[in-house]
């Protein structure tokens, strides 16, 4: 049983093994072969004839940056190599900074590598920043259409790049020459075939197959022709080769010494972006491996891996990359192990010892193929299959990007992007009301919870209130709406007299926002309109009062809270209508005016006759819910009392009204506390004078049953149009 089980262990192993021999190979065929690419892509032109010279660092940068991610990642599967999008923005920094150096092939070889290295330890630094401070969500603030227009713009450059790549010679006429096509069609054709046939076969092999199938149809082709290497290379289908050593270290003096930095320094605007486009597609990857593999990936701890992978790449002049989704999808489903990406690292690794001439045997077509297959692919998503995505205006900001990046370079695409950034926030966020709604005194009230005379003068006269409650950030792109819709509902209705603003929600407001609130005071001023400011803090009222050199006194007002804010409007609009108030009534008087009927005298004998001064407790919290009380003069409060916060109002009482009804009925204990505001009479009755009262006169218990069902249906009545006037704001 031993030895069955130790040979079954001993084959498991070995299958594991060769499993992931095949895999990290697999990886290693096609990665080789973008690295190439994109090496191509970047020292071209006058530098072409250096390409062998700088395989050897970029190489050994891409082992470094896939070692240490499969090391440090969070996910097991994840597989870190050189990166397209990158690679398309440095190769139009690098035509640059060739053009700007003609002639000089070491200032320009030197100067180029030193931008690869600049680009990637940039690129390394923000990563590490954003994943130690856990900052990682930052990057997803930037707008998506501006990524997908970076991103389409690099697939243009990509596919730009692949035909120059093979043809040798610059985008323009010459490229439809007889000489410059027979050597880029068939890259062309090739790139499109890779394309189609990866939507249809979703195998890893399909682009290796392809190439090695392109390949060996081209050497049987000149075979038959009998064209030598040499031939060959003169006629621009092979890479030239490099008479060097296999590696040197991108940073020596020999090449340290030949840059020119103030060419370089100029460039760093336009490198900024490739860091900032390697974090935004290393979160969209690794949000897309977790759907993979249906776990949740640490995004922190994916920078901070990517962060050091890069660092190690930079320092050996490797390109720009993180965790790529086609090779840790591969990995994952063979088994998802760390092995895999060590392995692919150590082949990468091996190229150099064994020599990269052996790659400068396949035919530049199948290089610029593999870069126009990534171009099309970038295109195909960020173009056509973002037409039906996105909105008209989200897509017209994808195009304005690719259309300045294509026609002008990196750093015009880079401003315009910017530009566009600003643009879609404003559009998207003045779209985004700040006023979460606008009620009338009449449909919204204060917690105070008045006499049936207040009420009566409240709901002739509310439409003289107007309740704006305020959200978000108040900027030039929403603060005039804030005005507009003032001036629409004075306009429609002349009664306004008093304008609240709730800014109790508001997180903050710009000096644009602060000159339309200062253009509505005086308007206001010159309308007999008073504003109220409510929940205001005390930074922002500041602000109010320093830039408040014209208002009228009594004109604008501040106050804690919206409540006590309505509150004090709805007492301005009853002091201004004491005609309509009638003179005190005494309890009997009261409830025959919610009864309309004689016989409530009978109440009293039950009712035990209390005057409170202010201050003083009605109810306590936590007490036993015995007594209901009447209000029949003065005011009280029931609040929240929690230690060490602040009170919380819930409803003020006034005279007509009963307190401590809920509790009473329900038999619960006291839910809050209530607190006496001014000199008052209250009739309290108890749970036994209840009893007696049911036993020996029904009809008074009937009386007061009835009057309590009346009250408690006023209150729910109220605020059943107080959430129906919310729902249509």
């Amino acid at each position: 049983m031993e030895n069955r089980t130790g040979k079954h262990r001993s084959a498991s192993a070995l299958s594991i093994v060769g499993t992931s021999l095949f895999t990290a190979f697999s990886i290693y065929i096609i990665e080789i072969i973008f690295v190439v690419a994109f090496t191509a892509l970047i020292y071209s032109g006058e530098l072409s004839s250096q390409i062998p010279r700088a395989l050897g660092f970029i190489i050994i940068g891409d082992a470094m940056l896939c070692a240490v991610v499969a090391w440090l990642s969070s996910n097991p599967a994840a597989i870190g190599v050189e990166q397209d999008a990158p690679g398309a923005m440095l190769s139009v920094i690098a035509a640059g900074i060739i053009a700007a150096l003609p002639g000089a092939i070491s200032r320009q070889f030197a100067t180029v590598t030193m931008m690869i290295v600049t680009t990637t330890i940039l690129t390394s630094i923000l990563l590490l920043v954003l994943g130690f401070f856990k900052l990682g969500g930052l990057a997803r603030f930037l707008p998506y259409p501006v990524i997908g227009g970076f991103l389409a713009g690099s697939g243009w450059l990509l596919v730009q790049g692949g035909v120059g790549l093979m043809a040798d010679v610059q985008p323009g006429p010459g490229l439809f020459q007889a000489n410059a096509l027979r050597l880029w069609i068939p890259g062309l054709i090739l790139g499109i075939l890779i394309y189609f046939a990866t939507q249809k076969i979703k195998q890893p092999y399909t682009i290796p197959a392809l190439m090695v199938a392109a390949s060996i149809l081209f050497y049987a082709v000149v075979g038959m022709m009998g064209l030598s290497t040499t031939e060959l290379r003169a006629n621009g289908w092979l890479l030239n080769s490099y008479s060097s050593s296999t590696w040197e270290f991108a940073l020596s003096p020999a090449v340290l010494s030949q840059v020119d930095w103030g060419l370089l320094m100029a460039q760093i605007p336009a490198l900024i972006p490739v860091a900032i486009i390697a974090v935004v597609g290393l979160l969209l990857n690794s949000s897309g491996m977790e759907l993979i593999i249906k776990k949740e990936i640490n995004l922190d701890r994916e920078l901070v891996a990517a962060g050091m992978g890069n660092m190690a790449a930079g320092l050996f002049g490797g390109l720009v990359g993180f965790q790529d989704i086609s090779f840790s999808t591969l990995n994952h489903m063979t088994g998802g192990r760390r092995l895999i990406g060590l392995l692919a690292a150590l082949l990468i690794g091996a190229t150099i010892l064994v020599g990269t001439s052996a790659v400068l045997y396949i035919p530049k077509f199948v290089f610029g193929s593999v870069l126009i297959y990534l171009g099309i692919e970038l295109l195909m998503e960020w173009v056509y299959q973002a037409w039906f995505r996105f909105s008209r205006i989200d897509f017209s900001v994808i195009v304005i990007i690719l259309v300045t990046l294509a026609a002008r370079g990196v750093l015009e695409g880079v401003i315009v992007g910017l530009i566009l950034a600003v643009f879609t926030f404003v559009v998207s966020y003045s779209r985004v009301s700040v006023i979460k709604f606008a009620l009338t005194g009449r449909e919204y009230h204060s917690r105070v919870t008045r006499g049936p005379d207040e009420q009566e003068i409240l709901d002739a006269h509310g439409d003289e209130l107007y309740i704006m409650r305020l959200e978000g950030f108040i900027f030039f792109g929403t603060a005039n709406s804030i005005y507009e819709r003032l001036r629409e509902r004075v306009s429609s209705a002349s009664k306004i007299k008093y304008c609240l603003f709730d800014f109790s929600k508001v997180i903050g407001i710009d000096s644009t926002g602060m000159l339309s609130f200062m253009r509505m005071i005086q308007w206001s001023q010159e309308q007999g309109i008073t504003l109220v400011m409510t929940g205001l803090p005390e930074r922002m009222q500041e602000r109010f009062a320093r830039e408040k050199l014209s208002a009228q006194d009594g004109m604008l007002k501040f106050l804690a809270d919206a409540d006590h804010g309505i509150e004090w409007c709805e007492n301005e609009i009853i002091a201004a209508n004491p005609g309509v108030l009638r003179l005190e009534k005494d309890i009997v008087e009261q409830i025959k005016a919610i009864l309309t009927e004689d016989s409530v005298e009978k109440l009293v004998p039950y009712l035990q006759r209390c005057e409170y001064q202010p201050g003083e407790y009605l109810i306590r919290e936590g007490d036993a819910a015995d007594v209901i009380y009447f209000i029949e003069s003065g005011q009280v409060t029931a609040q929240l009392e929690s230690p060490g916060k602040n009170t919380v109002r819930l409803e003020t009482i006034n005279s007509g009204r009963t307190v401590g009804e809920i509790a009473f009925f329900l038999g619960t204990r006291r839910t809050a506390s209530v607190v006496v505001d001014q000199p008052s009479v209250v009739y309290a009755l108890s749970l036994e004078d209840l009893s007696r009262m049911e036993t020996t006169d029904p009809e008074a218990a009937n009386i007061f049953h009835r009057l309590s069902v009346i009250l408690l249906s006023q209150r729910v009545m109220h605020l059943t149009y107080t959430v129906r006037a919310l729902e249509r704001s």
